[in-house]
Protein backbone atom coordinates (compact mmCIF):
# COMPACT_ATOMS: atom_id res chain seq x y z
CA UNK A 1 0.00 0.00 0.00
CA UNK A 2 1.47 3.14 -1.15
CA UNK A 3 1.53 6.36 1.27
CA UNK A 4 -1.92 7.58 -0.26
CA UNK A 5 -3.91 4.55 -0.12
CA UNK A 6 -2.70 5.15 3.86
CA UNK A 7 -3.33 8.57 3.98
CA UNK A 8 -7.13 8.10 1.93
CA UNK A 9 -7.51 5.27 4.40
CA UNK A 10 -6.70 7.39 7.13
CA UNK A 11 -9.25 10.56 6.32
CA UNK A 12 -12.12 7.70 5.76
CA UNK A 13 -11.54 6.58 9.18
CA UNK A 14 -11.47 9.86 10.55
CA UNK A 15 -14.62 10.96 8.50
CA UNK A 16 -16.42 8.11 9.64
CA UNK A 17 -15.59 9.06 13.62
CA UNK A 18 -16.52 12.65 12.72
CA UNK A 19 -19.63 11.20 11.40
CA UNK A 20 -20.16 8.85 14.40
CA UNK A 21 -19.18 11.36 16.68
CA UNK A 22 -21.47 14.40 15.77
CA UNK A 23 -24.26 11.80 15.19
CA UNK A 24 -24.00 10.80 18.72
CA UNK A 25 -23.46 14.13 20.12
CA UNK A 26 -26.95 15.05 17.80
CA UNK A 27 -28.53 12.16 19.51
CA UNK A 28 -26.61 13.70 23.02
CA UNK A 29 -28.20 17.19 22.20
CA UNK A 30 -31.87 15.52 21.48
CA UNK A 31 -32.21 13.56 24.87
CA UNK A 32 -30.88 17.12 26.23
CA UNK A 33 -33.55 19.15 24.97
CA UNK A 34 -36.29 16.97 25.74
CA UNK A 35 -35.36 16.62 28.99
CA UNK A 36 -35.15 20.61 28.94
CA UNK A 37 -38.69 20.43 27.77
CA UNK A 38 -39.70 18.47 29.94
CA UNK A 39 -38.70 20.27 32.82
CA UNK A 40 -39.54 23.53 31.75
CA UNK A 41 -42.99 21.98 30.89
CA UNK A 42 -43.15 20.45 34.65
CA UNK A 43 -41.87 23.85 35.92
CA UNK A 44 -44.81 25.73 33.96
CA UNK A 45 -47.39 24.10 35.26
CA UNK A 46 -46.25 24.02 38.92
CA UNK A 47 -45.99 27.85 38.22
CA UNK A 48 -49.63 27.82 36.75
CA UNK A 49 -50.73 26.05 39.39
CA UNK A 50 -49.01 28.11 42.47
CA UNK A 51 -50.01 30.94 40.79
CA UNK A 52 -54.09 29.77 40.69
CA UNK A 53 -53.89 28.69 44.07
CA UNK A 54 -52.26 32.17 44.74
CA UNK A 55 -55.01 33.82 43.53
CA UNK A 56 -57.36 31.73 44.88
CA UNK A 57 -56.23 32.98 48.10
CA UNK A 58 -56.31 35.86 47.38
CA UNK A 59 -59.78 35.70 45.98
CA UNK A 60 -61.34 34.64 49.15
CA UNK A 61 -58.84 36.95 51.19
CA UNK A 62 -60.17 40.29 49.22
CA UNK A 63 -63.96 38.94 49.54
CA UNK A 64 -63.68 37.73 53.78
CA UNK A 65 -62.25 41.66 53.43
CA UNK A 66 -65.17 42.84 51.78
CA UNK A 67 -67.68 41.21 53.84
CA UNK A 68 -66.11 42.23 56.60
CA UNK A 69 -65.90 45.62 55.86
CA UNK A 70 -69.75 45.45 54.73
CA UNK A 71 -70.49 44.38 58.06
CA UNK A 72 -68.53 46.92 59.59
CA UNK A 73 -70.73 49.43 57.67
CA UNK A 74 -74.29 47.70 58.49
CA UNK A 75 -73.16 47.63 62.21
CA UNK A 76 -72.61 51.31 62.11
CA UNK A 77 -75.93 52.11 60.17
CA UNK A 78 -77.50 49.82 62.83
CA UNK A 79 -76.22 51.63 65.95
CA UNK A 80 -76.49 55.23 64.19
CA UNK A 81 -80.19 54.43 63.63
CA UNK A 82 -80.02 53.03 67.70
CA UNK A 83 -78.64 56.59 68.49
CA UNK A 84 -80.95 58.75 66.80
CA UNK A 85 -84.23 56.45 68.21
CA UNK A 86 -82.84 57.08 71.86
CA UNK A 87 -81.85 60.86 70.77
CA UNK A 88 -85.47 61.26 69.41
CA UNK A 89 -86.68 59.61 73.19
CA UNK A 90 -84.33 61.87 75.37
CA UNK A 91 -86.24 65.02 73.20
CA UNK A 92 -89.62 63.87 74.09
CA UNK A 93 -88.75 62.86 77.58
CA UNK A 94 -87.56 65.96 77.98
CA UNK A 95 -90.20 67.91 76.48
CA UNK A 96 -92.93 65.99 78.75
CA UNK A 97 -96.01 67.69 79.47
CA UNK A 98 -96.83 69.38 83.14
CA UNK A 99 -99.37 66.80 84.75
CA UNK A 100 -96.82 63.28 82.78
CA UNK A 101 -94.05 64.67 84.20
CA UNK A 102 -95.18 65.45 87.55
CA UNK A 103 -96.37 61.78 87.57
CA UNK A 104 -93.20 60.59 86.73
CA UNK A 105 -91.16 62.50 89.47
CA UNK A 106 -93.84 61.61 92.01
CA UNK A 107 -93.22 57.90 90.89
CA UNK A 108 -89.28 58.49 91.01
CA UNK A 109 -89.71 59.73 94.47
CA UNK A 110 -91.60 56.74 95.81
CA UNK A 111 -88.92 54.42 93.86
CA UNK A 112 -85.97 56.26 95.73
CA UNK A 113 -88.01 56.32 98.75
CA UNK A 114 -88.21 52.59 98.67
CA UNK A 115 -84.34 52.24 97.61
CA UNK A 116 -82.92 54.64 100.26
CA UNK A 117 -83.43 56.76 103.29
CA UNK A 118 -83.86 60.39 100.86
CA UNK A 119 -82.84 64.01 102.62
CA UNK A 120 -81.63 65.66 99.38
CA UNK A 121 -83.30 65.42 95.62
CA UNK A 122 -81.26 67.07 92.64
CA UNK A 123 -83.86 68.04 89.34
CA UNK A 124 -83.84 70.04 86.73
CA UNK A 125 -84.69 73.56 87.63
CA UNK A 126 -87.93 73.41 86.26
CA UNK A 127 -89.06 70.18 88.78
CA UNK A 128 -88.41 71.73 91.92
CA UNK A 129 -91.89 72.77 92.82
CA UNK A 130 -92.92 69.26 91.94
CA UNK A 131 -90.67 67.98 94.46
CA UNK A 132 -92.80 68.31 97.57
CA UNK A 133 -91.27 67.44 101.39
CA UNK A 134 -87.40 67.36 100.13
CA UNK A 135 -85.02 70.19 99.97
CA UNK A 136 -84.84 70.03 95.99
CA UNK A 137 -81.72 71.63 94.39
CA UNK A 138 -81.15 71.99 90.43
CA UNK A 139 -78.71 69.44 88.63
CA UNK A 140 -78.02 69.96 85.21
CA UNK A 141 -79.95 67.04 84.27
CA UNK A 142 -83.34 66.77 81.58
CA UNK A 143 -85.87 65.48 84.15
CA UNK A 144 -85.58 63.04 86.61
CA UNK A 145 -84.33 63.09 89.77
CA UNK A 146 -81.27 62.21 91.57
CA UNK A 147 -81.73 61.26 95.23
CA UNK A 148 -79.14 61.53 98.61
CA UNK A 149 -79.28 60.34 101.75
CA UNK A 150 -78.33 62.55 104.79
CA UNK A 151 -74.74 62.78 104.94
CA UNK A 152 -74.59 62.31 100.70
CA UNK A 153 -72.71 59.00 100.91
CA UNK A 154 -75.60 56.79 99.40
CA UNK A 155 -76.98 58.47 95.82
CA UNK A 156 -79.89 57.30 93.47
CA UNK A 157 -79.73 58.54 89.98
CA UNK A 158 -83.24 58.19 88.41
CA UNK A 159 -82.61 61.30 85.98
CA UNK A 160 -84.05 60.30 82.76
CA UNK A 161 -80.58 60.43 81.37
CA UNK A 162 -79.48 57.87 83.37
CA UNK A 163 -82.77 55.71 82.85
CA UNK A 164 -82.55 55.79 79.10
CA UNK A 165 -78.58 54.93 78.90
CA UNK A 166 -80.02 51.87 81.29
CA UNK A 167 -82.82 50.87 78.99
CA UNK A 168 -80.32 51.60 76.19
CA UNK A 169 -77.56 49.13 77.83
CA UNK A 170 -80.08 46.73 78.94
CA UNK A 171 -82.28 46.02 76.20
CA UNK A 172 -80.52 47.31 73.59
CA UNK A 173 -80.79 43.40 71.70
CA UNK A 174 -84.54 43.44 72.14
CA UNK A 175 -83.78 47.21 70.82
CA UNK A 176 -82.06 45.62 67.70
CA UNK A 177 -84.65 42.90 67.09
CA UNK A 178 -87.47 45.34 66.88
CA UNK A 179 -85.86 47.89 64.69
CA UNK A 180 -83.99 45.50 62.55
CA UNK A 181 -85.45 41.98 62.49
Amino acid sequence: MGLEAVKGEILANAKEQEEALLAEAKKEAERIMKEAEIKVAAFREKTEAEAKKLIETMKRQETASAELESKKMILEAKKDVIESVFEEARKRVEKLSGKKREAYINNLLEKAKNDIEVAKVYCNKNDASMVKGFKAESAGIIGGIIAENNDGTVRVDYSFDALLQAIKENELQNINQILFE
